[in-house]
């Protein structure tokens, strides 16, 4: 059923998150086409842009029961019908991006299409690996799960009037390209002049990219010349002439009927006025005329009755502004040359990337099986732990307590969205040593199977959980009247864990504490199990003639008793196949108890 469970969620892996919940990102609405009742749908939602607003709706619709996953993975049963799904969380989603489902649970009973509202402004660009996580449930069957996938966030972009720029934000380093907004398109008049903020200028019309490595805000200035209009003299203006008429009778002096000529810088006449009859000083002629590189000729004359007279020349050029001379002759010319200039400023931001974090205690940290540390790291706040790389749901507070083996590391990112993580702490649970069970014939307390102590190791004995002096060898013997309870302890001296066992013990008043002897030591001997590790029988055999009558029996770690059997020994000694298929894998203790002794025998049943 996991399979199912993995398919369902790749199906809606592709948008469900983008962002970390949060209030006042909700409203979404329901936009689905015409869709089978019973079918799995999910819409698109566009990537985000590093430094723009992102409000999107994204619409769903989950499956019934298993029979629309059963055509996508045929490994899948069809027509089983799926309980709650529920959206728990989303980690390593775009820093400053939020979102909101329209609920969380979802009872496909009875509703099935939803929508998540996404808002927010992603502040830094990248590829993100945003994990999901959601439980679901089949057949009464709850079962948590996570899924990464990708989510792009593309650089941000920044225009103004003369240019534009790509990744103007980022965190420790940042290439921005530029672009041009007012374009030469090979013609001549067009000058630029970029300051970029950092030192570094251009004046190319497509500068290269500009890579910012320090910190900070960097203002960049833009600047366009356009002379494309060339220049143009709209206006002559006479201000003296001393060529004025002479009229009879009585003699005076009359205004002058004045007109100029233009003459190009080689010698061709290219203008020449219409006349002003009587021109009071100063008079204007409008000329409207284009004017290129080179010196310029103007003449001004007076028309007669007989003829006309030369009131002065003059030479210019496109750019002459002075008050031109000739004599008596004053000119003011007016030339045009208008030049637009486009001026622009934008910024570019790089946000500091923080100090890695630093986890206490940090490198290898070892730890005996049951036991729990503590890490802490030393920022507040803003902190994501993971175990062997993935993100670990809810662990965000500075101190995370850990218990099983593995990598451990936490990420720290600022309110600007740059992040850090930290060097890894390897956490090694070490294995405790074999429950050192023992049992109790007459006084002697045995260790059960000498083979479970590890290579260097240590024992002690306690009484009621006081330690027995010098008791710490695999036996003791009981010399306290009453009933006690006794504890055999076993240490691992290589890697300091332990492990004890105990039981209540009563003091039996008819035996004693003799060693055993040879004799005895040889029908221990004699006894043989096999194979083990056993699957479903298990081989007796005790080589012995001197006994006539045994019981055996097979006890678990804990002491408990399983089976138990008294048999006839012949004259061959004891053959014997136990059945113990239906014991659960683990360890065993099988005992042969004869008249003076008991001899155990550790084996594991598969």
């Amino acid at each position: 059923m996991s399979k199912f469970f993995t398919s369902l969620l790749l199906l809606f892996s592709c948008h469900f998150s983008l962002l970390s919940a949060q209030s006042g990102c909700s409203g979404c609405q329901v936009n689905l086409p015409v869709l089978p009742a019973d079918t799995i749908y999910l819409g698109t939602a566009p990537d985000g842009v590093a430094g723009e607003m992102y409000d999107g709706d994204l619409s769903f619709r989950m499956p019934k029961t298993t029979t629309p996953v059963n055509k996508i993975d045929p490994g899948t049963p069809a027509g089983l019908n799926i309980g709650k799904i529920t959206i728990i969380a989303l980690l390593n989603v775009p820093p400053g991006l939020y979102w909101e489902p329209s609920q969380f649970e979802f009872d496909p009973d009875n509703q099935t299409d939803g929508c998540v509202k996404f808002c927010g402004t992603p502040l830094v660009p990248g590829m993100y690996e945003v994990e999901v996580f959601v439980t679901a449930q089949v057949l009464t069957v709850n079962q948590s799960t996570s899924f990464t996938f990708p989510f792009y966030v593309a650089p941000s972009t920044s225009t103004t009037d003369g240019f534009g720029m790509q990744n103007s934000s980022g965190c420790g380093e940042v290439t921005v390209s530029f672009e041009n907004n007012i374009l030469s398109n090979g013609n001549f008049g067009f000058n630029y002049f970029w300051d970029f903020g950092n030192g570094e200028t251009s004046t190319a019309e497509h500068p290269d990219d500009v890579t910012y490595s320090l910190p900070g805000m960097y203002e960049v200035n833009y600047e366009a010349i356009i002379d494309t209009a060339g220049y143009e003299l709209s206006t002559v203006q006479i201000v003296t002439a001393g060529c004025n008429d002479i009229s009879l009778p009585p003699i005076s002096n009359a205004p002058p009927e004045l007109y100029i000529k233009i003459k190009d810088p080689t010698g061709n006449q290219i203008y020449q006025s219409p006349i002003i009859n009587n021109a009071p000083l100063p008079s204007a002629f409008n000329v409207n005329l284009p004017l290129g590189p080179g010196i310029y000729t103007l003449e001004v004359r007076d028309d007669d009755l007989i003829g006309s007279d030369h009131c002065g020349t003059v030479t210019f050029k496109r750019n002459t502004t002075d008050t031109l001379k000739d004599g008596s002759l004053s000119v003011l010319l007016n030339i045009f040359h208008p030049v637009h200039t486009v001026q622009s400023t934008d910024t570019v931001y790089v946000f500091e990337i923080p100090e890695p974090p630093v986890i206490s205690p940090g490198g290898l940290v070892e730890v005996c099986d049951g036991e729990a540390i503590e890490l802490v790291a030393d920022y507040p706040d803003n902190l994501q732990w993971f175990k062997d790389s993935s993100a670990v749901l809810g662990a965000t507070d500075s101190s995370f307590t850990v218990a099983a083996s593995g990598l451990y590391q936490v990420e720290y990112t600022t309110p600007e969205g740059c992040s850090a993580i930290s060097e890894a702490v390897f956490f090694e649970v070490l294995p405790a040593p074999f429950m050192p069970a023992f049992t109790e014939d007459g006084n002697w307390l045995t260790l059960n199977d000498t083979s479970i102590l590890p290579l260097d190791y240590s024992l002690q004995w306690f009484i009621n959980d006081v330690a027995i002096p010098d008791a710490i060898e695999t036996y003791y013997c009981n010399t306290t009247s009453g009933v006690n309870l006794f504890t055999l302890a076993v240490t691992d001296n290589e890697t300091g864990c332990s492990n004890d066992f105990s039981i209540g013990i009563a003091y039996d008043e008819n035996a004693d504490c003799t060693v055993p002897t040879e004799e005895i030591t040889a029908i221990r001997n004699s006894l043989q199990i096999f194979p083990n590790p056993a699957d479903q029988a298990l081989q007796i055999v005790f080589e012995n003639d001197l006994l006539k009558t045994v019981e055996i029996s097979i006890s678990d770690v804990t002491g408990r008793r399983l089976y138990f059997a008294k048999e006839q020994i012949n004259f061959s000694g004891l053959s014997q196949t136990l059945d113990v298929g239906s014991f659960v894998s683990g360890i065993y203790f099988l005992q042969i108890s004869t008249e003076n002794d008991r001899i155990v025998r550790k084996f594991v049943k598969n």
